[in-house]
């Protein structure tokens, strides 16, 4: 297991004011206590359906990032959206 290894370097190390860690998890009865009263913890909770998904998604997105320059990272950029829509949807 991890984490308990995970937990231990963190309180043992004297990190960089701008060190930051991100992690991503399901709820686990498991998972360390310690870690989450450290924490700064966001819940997001994503719409049902693909469809929906995707209109959150492109909401939430500067249109500039759409450069019509360089429409290959425009069909990255709409790929990724749909990848991200379909993994949440099947969760």
């Amino acid at each position: 297991a991890w984490l308990p290894t995970l937990e231990k370097e963190l309180t043992a190390i004297e990190p960089h004011k701008d060190f930051r860690l991100f992690l991503t998890s399901e709820a686990h009865s498991g998972f360390a206590s310690i870690l989450l009263q450290q924490s700064l913890k966001a819940t997001f909770e994503s719409p049902p359906g693909i469809k929906k998904n995707l209109q959150r998604t492109f909401e939430s997105w500067d249109p500039d990032s759409f450069d019509p320059a360089n429409p290959i990272r425009s069909r990255l950029l709409f790929l990724l959206a749909c990848f991200h829509a379909v993994m949440q949807e099947r969760r």
